[in-house]
């Protein structure tokens, strides 16, 4: 049995992947009517960018079976320990896997059970309800051991994760897959809390490669490796180079209605977590003497966005990172 801790946007769109897939999936979520829906309904998936619409049915409950085999925690990294804990006392045998950004939540994980496994998954998707999610395609998922390594359990999952469409690369050393994906999802902040009309603009590609570059001195000041499992996701250099391209490619505003977790989160007043990973960057550019002026603007943005419940899509370019 594999549990699927936290219906979230990619917890709905992994646990429907593999139920569709024949899967034996169970939706671990807090709250009884969201339980109840997905085992009522299951849980609807539609593509923006194909209009294809599909329909999962599935189990949920509000506490992991015991029958847990398989526990993917899709919760955020600041609900890792609450959500460890309560899974321990179910299932205290399953193989954890980790599915989610930040780069701490393997080793939290990792205090309360036997086997850890780390997932990146790049996978665009939004919550739209409770059984309802808004996801592009399938997805790519880096898995390995914590805190390296794979192993017949890595090569077993990977091998179900394909089936479910998911494209899988087995990684050797997840933390240096968790860093890439880190540096990356600092876009999301300008993505989500600058106004639309500005995305097509220069100063906002350039926002955005500046947040990169900072990631990038910083980590290597800080002997942090930051790479792709396999060479099939871009390095940070080969992004820095696609975001400054993005402009002649007209790719650089949003065309589809999908929006990443800070723009849902300041939409519906709920958690953040994209604060850490500015805060990670910021923490160890101090420590090592690298600058990162725009990270810090945008880590103040984000704290104001919350505190002061502006909002997405609240700030100018220059406003959120300077000039």
């Amino acid at each position: 049995m594999y549990a699927i801790v936290g219906a979230g946007s990619i917890g709905l769109a992994l646990g429907a992947r593999l139920a569709r897939a024949g899967q034996p999936a169970c939706f671990v979520v807090r709250d009884d009517a969201a339980a109840r829906a997905i085992r009522e309904q299951g849980v609807e998936v539609e593509d923006p960018a194909s209009g294809e619409r599909w329909r999962a049915r599935a189990e949920a409950a509000t506490a992991a079976p015991a029958s847990t085999q398989v526990a993917f925690l899709c919760v955020r990294e600041p609900d890792t320990e609450q959500a460890s804990t309560e899974l321990a006392r179910r299932a205290p045998g399953a193989l954890v896997v980790v599915v989610q950004n930040g780069v701490g939540g393997d080793a939290q994980a990792a205090r309360h059970f036997p086997r850890v496994l780390g997932a990146v998954i790049r996978h665009p998707c939004m919550r739209i309800e409770p059984n309802r999610v808004r996801a592009l395609g399938a997805g790519r998922i880096a898995l390995g051991a914590h805190p390296s390594g794979g192993g017949a359990d890595v090569e077993a999952l990977a091998a179900a994760l394909r089936t479910a469409e998911y494209d899988v690369g087995v990684s050797q050393r997840i933390g240096e897959d968790r860093w890439l994906k880190l540096c990356f999802n600092l876009m999301s902040t300008p993505n989500a809390l600058v106004r639309p009309v500005e995305h097509a603009t220069l100063a906002f590609t350039g926002g955005k490669v500046r947040l990169l570059e900072e990631a990038r001195a910083v980590l290597a000041a800080a002997g942090i490796a930051a790479r792709s499992c396999d060479g099939r996701d871009r390095s940070l250099d080969a992004e820095i180079a696609f975001q400054r391209g993005a402009l002649e490619r007209g790719d650089a505003g949003r065309v589809l209605p999908l929006y990443n977790s800070i723009w849902v989160g300041l939409s519906r007043g709920a958690p953040l977590e994209a604060d850490s990973h500015h805060r990670a960057i910021v923490e160890l550019g101090s420590r090592h003497g690298i600058p990162t002026p725009a990270n810090q603007r945008a880590l103040a943005g984000l704290e104001r966005a919350w505190r002061e419940g502006l909002g997405p899509e609240s700030f100018s370019v220059e406003e959120l990172l300077g000039r």
